[in-house]
């Protein structure tokens, strides 16, 4: 069993089978409450599968695009899991969550604040499911893109409000089906973020 954690925007735990069917998700749109609400949703999604910790098999950790803290959040318990238990970690992009059925280029934005939009373009791939990444994500002014628009240059716009951890399951396993490597354990972030070290 996998378990798929992810606090790019709102915070999502999912359980999913080694053959990327969906078994449970415990989740929350609050974006302030990483901390107070990734333990709960992770016992939470455990329960709702009928697991516990000792039958997950493998973790799978959002990496961003996302906010410096409620990002670290995610992942620092992906990591602690994983780590705990002695098993494997697989860093997959979040955006990736939203392209794992794509059949038409297409472009992925999430809310990155401050006005802005991180987008990543796809293509689909020739065997189907999960499409090809199109060099890096960026930021974008969110005044570029209207509230009922449909499309980005000749692609679908995808929009992420929320993201489904299952999805990101499954995209690590295609990855790893294809033979292609996942991301780097590093968080995504497209600015630097507002802390500063002292001298």
């Amino acid at each position: 069993m996998i378990l798929a954690i992810d606090s790019s925007a709102g915070t999502a735990v999912g359980v999913s089978t080694l053959e990327g069917e969906a078994v449970s998700v415990a989740e929350t749109k609050d974006r302030r409450s990483h901390a107070e609400a990734i333990g709960p949703l992770i016992a939470d999604a455990l329960r709702l599968a009928g697991l516990g910790p000792g039958d997950v098999t493998a973790v799978v950790m959002g990496v961003g695009p996302g906010p410096f803290t409620g990002l670290r959040v995610g992942m620092a318990a992906a990591q602690s899991f994983a780590w705990a238990r002695s098993l494997p970690l697989w860093p997959v992009h979040s955006h990736d969550a939203a392209a794992v059925f794509l059949t038409v280029d297409s472009a992925v934005i999430s809310d990155a604040r401050r006005g802005e939009w991180a987008l990543t373009s796809y293509t689909p791939h020739p065997d189907g499911g999960l499409g090809i990444r199109v060099g890096s994500t960026r930021l974008i002014p969110r005044d570029d893109i209207a509230d009922d628009q449909t499309h980005w240059g000749d692609g679908v716009l995808i929009r992420v409000e929320e993201l489904n951890p299952t999805h990101l399951a499954l995209a690590a396993l295609t990855r790893r089906a294809r033979g292609e490597s996942l991301d780097e354990p590093r968080p995504v972030y497209l600015r630097e973020p507002d802390v500063t070290m002292p001298q």
